[in-house]
């Protein structure tokens, strides 16, 4: 084995401190100490002057208005106890377009009615999504896999029955836009036959 020393950057002749008896012990430990905490015999240490001094760690009291503004922070990042502490979670975009997709799904189907939410005003806060697991004794009903789609939104754009329903909107929404316009400049033309 060969002999490695490891060198701590201090300067302390070990060698008098092994050696000393027990009556110089309390002399040669305060000379020790005292050229611990001066900082040209440590150079490189981060600990200072000041941190040897202190004869206590500083107290941390935390006050009862920011121990209550703490508590209602916990408090607004899920939705309680009675809902399974419903996380609130971060708002992307892909989950709000399909948020905003789920609000207005009364305009997507014309057979289907939907009842109105009482948070319409608004996106919700607290939500949660999932993707439904396929039973086997549903194998014939089930949705293929290459028609299955990351968000809600996607599968909306590849709905026929959608595409279908939004097309025919357009063109009568289109159709009454272009009456409305062609009898605005018809009494404009009659408007300015008068004058």
């Amino acid at each position: 084995m060969s002999n490695r020393v490891i060198d701590p950057g201090v300067t302390i002749k070990t060698y008098d401190i092994l050696n000393c008896d027990v009556r110089q012990t309390k002399s040669r430990s305060s000379n020790i100490v005292s050229a611990l905490t001066t900082s040209q015999s440590i150079p490189q240490s981060v600990i200072t002057d000041d941190f040897v001094k202190k004869s206590e760690v500083p107290s941390y009291d935390v006050h009862q208005r920011e121990a209550k503004r703490q508590r209602q922070l916990e408090r607004s990042k899920s939705k309680g106890k009675n809902w399974y502490n419903m996380p609130a979670p971060e708002l992307t975009e892909e989950k709000k377009n399909d948020l905003l997709a789920i609000q207005m799904r009364g305009g997507l189907y014309a057979d289907k009615f939907f009842k109105k939410g009482s948070d319409t005003k608004g996106l919700p806060k607290y939500f949660q999504t999932g993707t439904v697991v396929d039973n086997p004794a549903d194998f014939y009903r089930r949705i293929p896999k290459k028609d299955r789609k990351k968000t809600i939104l996607e599968e909306l754009y590849n709905d026929t029955k959608v595409k279908k329903f939004s097309k025919k909107r357009y063109t009568e929404i289109k159709e009454t836009n272009r009456r409305r316009f062609s009898a605005m400049k018809h009494m404009k033309r009659l408007k300015n036959k008068k004058k």
